[in-house]
């Protein structure tokens, strides 16, 4: 039997809760594509409201908030530079290939979403590259010689024609930090570093798909559909490979895609004056895959009956960012009243730190005042506080779905105060 589980509004975000559970089961089946798209031609049309019609909604009261209970808890993540905490577990990468982050960078989002569930092990095979690899344009993928034999035209049978994997992407996929948290999961019982309580209360992060986009949105249209539905099934070949070396039902937290035609690095890259894509072909492209990468990551998690899982809307929740501050910036407000309030941002379309290139190839970087300010820290990155509410956003949406559906085994409680009251991870 199913039933609808509640949609949460975050701040000022929007989230999405596709829960699949062999224990309780709670099932949203719904195209949020259509509405995502039409706000940015409705001026009156809000995301948020038309979504009311639909689901049942439930507001998080900033006086008071329901969160994950003291329970031993681990979490185990996967994915690129946006998951990243630039700390490993095992094997980690040699010196030419460890990630550049600065302080004013600010968290990743895993690492606040450990710290509001109260997390005693933060395990991390995420993998990302420094600047220096194509001025940061390169970053982990779900399968590397799947994406390599797309960008070369090949078929991933046809080895002799696929370029190595080093030249196109060095670094781990998902299917290699899998294999690395296959190997180190082997010694943590052995050595009793995690507690029976800790495994049942481990909860897992998977967020791949920037990367994997920027890239095929480069193809046709009609390569790149192939290849997303070929990467959805790849990424579910890995959970199921988790899954069969997990003794218990899964908890998997994966965002969903963005559309990477928001992020700074598009227009400096594809539809700038020194861009790539100046017809917008590949634009047009990168809208579609992303709404097709996120309609088949919803149907396969339906279907996936290995665990619970949670999908959060991203690509409505950095629209929603986006389209406040230009409202408000216009003095405009649609029927909803967006655009009436101070935005949380003052700058959505540049990022905080700006690289130059000097005459002789020299490149130099500029950074702004105040990153707490910018939606983006660079072209490809969100900036602090961008991470700190999906980090934060996510953890009191399973919480609050966890109370309200009569609890359950994401383990939430009531608390009183905010999450500003509670202590910032540590850097």
């Amino acid at each position: 039997m199913f039933r609808l589980s509640a949609i949460i509004g975050h701040k000022r975000g929007l989230s999405k809760l596709l829960v699949r559970s062999t224990g309780f089961t709670a099932i949203i089946v719904i195209s949020l594509c259509s509405i995502l798209y039409l706000t940015l031609f409705l001026p009156g049309f809000s995301v948020k409201n038309e979504l009311q019609k639909f689901l049942p909604y439930t507001a998080v009261n900033n006086e008071s908030h329901i969160r994950w209970s003291n329970s031993p808890r681990r979490l185990i993540v996967f994915g690129d530079s946006w998951s990243d905490n630039g700390q490993y577990p095992i094997d980690p990468p040699p010196k030419d290939k460890l990630p550049t982050r600065e302080k004013a960078q600010g968290n990743v989002w895993t690492e606040w979403l450990c710290s509001t569930m109260s997390c005693r092990h933060h395990d991390n095979f995420a993998r990302s590259l420094p600047y220096s690899w194509d001025s940061g344009y390169r970053g982990a993928v779900v399968d590397s010689d799947l994406l390599n034999s797309t960008m070369m035209n090949t078929t991933p049978s046809n080895s002799t024609l696929v370029v190595p994997y080093e030249a196109l992407e060095p670094i781990a996929d998902l299917r290699s930090q899998v294999q690395q948290w296959l190997e180190f999961e082997k010694q943590q019982y052995t050595t009793s570093r995690v507690s029976v309580e800790e495994r049942n209360g481990t909860v897992f992060t998977v967020w791949f798909s920037l990367w994997d986009l920027w890239n095929y949105s480069k193809k046709t249209l009609a390569e790149a559909e192939v290849a997303v539905t070929r990467t959805i099934d790849a990424l579910f070949e890995q959970l199921d490979l988790i899954a069969e070396n997990w003794p218990s039902e899964m908890k998997i937290i994966m965002p969903e895609a963005i559309d990477t035609t928001f992020l700074p690095g598009w227009h400096s890259m594809r539809t700038g004056p020194r861009g790539s894509d100046l017809h917008a072909e590949n634009q047009r492209s990168a809208i579609a895959l992303v709404e097709q990468w996120n309609r088949a990551l919803d149907m396969r998690a339906i279907r996936w009956e290995k665990g619970s899982m949670y999908i959060y809307n991203t690509n409505e929740w950095l629209l929603d960012q986006v389209r406040e501050q230009q409202l408000f910036s216009a003095n405009l407000t649609d029927a909803n009243g967006m655009g009436s309030q101070q935005p949380l941002w003052n700058n959505v379309n540049s990022s905080c730190v700006e690289l130059n290139k000097a005459s002789e190839g020299i490149q130099t970087a500029t950074r702004c005042s105040d990153p707490k300010t910018y939606l983006f820290w660079d072209d490809m990155h969100l900036g602090p506080e961008a991470m700190k509410m999906i980090g934060e956003g996510i953890a009191q949406d399973i919480a609050v779905n966890s109370a309200t559906n009569g609890g359950n085994s994401w383990f939430a409680q009531e608390h009183e105060g905010t999450f500003e009251d509670d202590e910032e991870p540590p850097p």
